[in-house]
């Protein structure tokens, strides 16, 4: 049985839960027919190195402070960059050019100028690279795609997407989550890109990736905020609203409101309208997908419940709502057929991909998904700094990388060289 060696880059909390997904897939190998090992991992912060060496069981020599120095090893076969957002290019492409084919966390980058930077040097330097977005490795999202695929919903021609959190905002309200979360240095954006990625990835993926015309948006920190909450020295810089109407050269229209914080409830409301029928989509997978839970139970979502869609709409001339039971079909699905197991988690995709199992025909191109709804958030803050509508050509032209070039470290400098 192939076992795939695999280099972690960032021992911080998403480490914790690719670890897990990685133990699943191991308990799962001979379902897969292959398996995956972490043999080694890097963090800049040794304290937290020394910490997660010892939860894993790891020997100090596996373990680097130095993510270059790992690099430099013979024994691995793919790198997992589990790094902060405005780090995910320039250490991506370090890695693909270092001789590896890259596994990325969630979102690509901050903007669509970095994500496109990365589609480019895998191209260029002939690697194979794989984004996170958990939302779209699920029956629901698969059932809505091929529904959509085969005219069942007939012309599309509104999408609505609402994710609004009274109180979600990392490293402020969720102390549990680093400050780098709202820092604009290191973040970039804030919700709709960080839930956002799984949300509007989840419907560019399920309309079969439609060409952006143009976008009208406004983005804010609108709420007010305790300073002595506010722990990081760079403050709190990323916005915690936004919200933005965009059209498709197929004619759809996309509205989508993501807050992190506001002063109303928690909600959620996705559906999809074509001129025959309908779609809600409830549960959207939010945090890595099935295998992201401890013993393989089911992975939280953002407003609770298992990814589900319903269909409303015509059948024989008789006006129906219909529960598609994706959840449940699903794994009757998977147990009739384990082939499906590739398509219902993320890092199995990309492991298969990497394998040859899967190609770039069969695997589902998460880079270009996750470029593509940066096109979109860069083209609503784009249009709420200039207050009038903007179209793609303006946003590629004026999406400026935010990407880190030098990073300060306790052992000096790291200068990336973002040319390949």
């Amino acid at each position: 049985m192939k076992e795939i060696r695999v280099g972690i880059i960032g021992a911080g909390m998403i480490s914790h839960r690719h670890m897990t997904i990685y133990s699943n897939i191991q308990r799962h190998a001979e379902q897969l027919g292959f398996t995956a090992k972490v043999v080694a991992v890097s963090e800049i912060d040794a304290a937290k190195l020394e910490a997660w060496r010892q939860q894993y069981g790891f020997d100090a020599k596996d373990c680097y402070t130095d993510f270059r120095e790992m690099l430099k090893r013979d024994d691995l076969d793919t790198v997992d960059v589990c790094v902060h957002n405005n780090l995910h290019a320039p250490v991506s492409i370090a890695v693909m050019k270092a001789g590896f084919d890259c596994y990325c966390e969630k979102p690509i980058s901050s903007n669509w100028h970095d994500a496109n930077m990365m589609t480019e040097a895998a191209k260029k330097l002939g690697r194979k690279f794989h984004v996170q977005i958990s939302s779209i490795m699920t029956p629901q999202s698969r059932v809505a795609r091929d529904m959509i695929a085969r005219g069942d919903l007939g012309n599309l021609y509104y999408v609505n997407l609402h994710f609004f959190s009274q109180r979600r905002r990392p490293g402020y309200d969720l102390p549990q989550f680093t400050t780098d979360f709202y820092t604009k240095k290191v973040a970039g954006h804030g919700p709709l890109i960080d839930l956002g990625i799984y949300l509007i990835s989840q419907i560019l993926f399920v309309t079969g990736v439609p060409e952006l015309k143009s976008v009208s948006g406004f983005a804010t920190r609108g709420l007010e905020y305790d300073d002595r909450l506010i722990k990081d020295p760079n403050g709190f810089t990323v916005e915690d609203f936004g919200t933005g109407f965009a059209k498709y050269a197929n004619g759809m229209t996309f509205n989508v409101l993501g807050a992190s914080a506001g002063n109303y409830k928690d909600y959620g409301l996705t559906y999809i309208l074509g001129s025959k029928g309908g779609l809600e989509i409830t549960g959207t997978d939010t945090t890595g997908g099935k295998f992201a839970a401890a013993a393989n139970a089911n992975a939280a979502t953002l407003f609770g419940g298992a990814p589900e869609l319903t269909f409303f709409g015509d059948q024989n001339g008789r006006n129906v709502t219909v529960d598609l039971k994706c959840h449940e079909n699903g794994n009757l699905e998977e147990l009739a057929d384990p082939s499906k197991l590739l398509y219902n988690d993320n890092q199995v995709m990309w492991l298969a991909y990497k394998l040859g199992i899967l190609n770039d025909e069969t695997r589902y191109n998460t880079p270009e998904i996750a470029k593509n709804m940066l096109l979109l958030t860069d083209g609503l803050f784009l249009s709420s700094d200039l207050g009038r509508e903007v179209t793609v050509d303006e946003i590629k032209a004026m999406s400026k990388s935010m990407a880190i070039t030098d990073q300060e470290t306790p052992f000096g400098t790291i200068h990336y060289d973002m040319e390949f």
